[in-house]
C-alpha cells in the first residue's frame, strides 16, 4: 500500500529508480496502475510463467484444437 513499499518492489523486479518512482507515487488504484506501462515491464509474461501462473492461451490451444 505504501509507495516506499511499490518502489522497493518495483526495483526488486528490475525496473530502474525513475521508473519505480513513476509507478510508485502514482494516485492510480491497483486496477488502473495493471495496465500502466511500468507495471506491464516489471511483470512479464515469462515471469508469471515462472512464478507459477498458467499461460491461459497456451492451455486454451492445449484443449482447444482449431480444424
Amino acid at each position: 500500500k505504501l509507495p516506499r513499499t511499490r518502489k522497493r518492489e518495483l526495483m526488486g523486479l528490475g525496473m530502474p529508480g525513475w521508473a519505480a518512482c513513476e509507478g510508485a507515487y502514482s494516485r492510480k488504484a491497483y486496477w488502473r496502475m495493471a495496465k500502466a506501462g511500468v507495471v506491464k515491464r516489471a511483470l512479464t509474461k515469462e515471469r508469471l510463467i515462472n512464478s507459477g501462473f498458467y499461460d491461459l492461451a497456451t492451455a486454451y490451444q492445449s484443449v482447444h484444437v482449431n480444424y
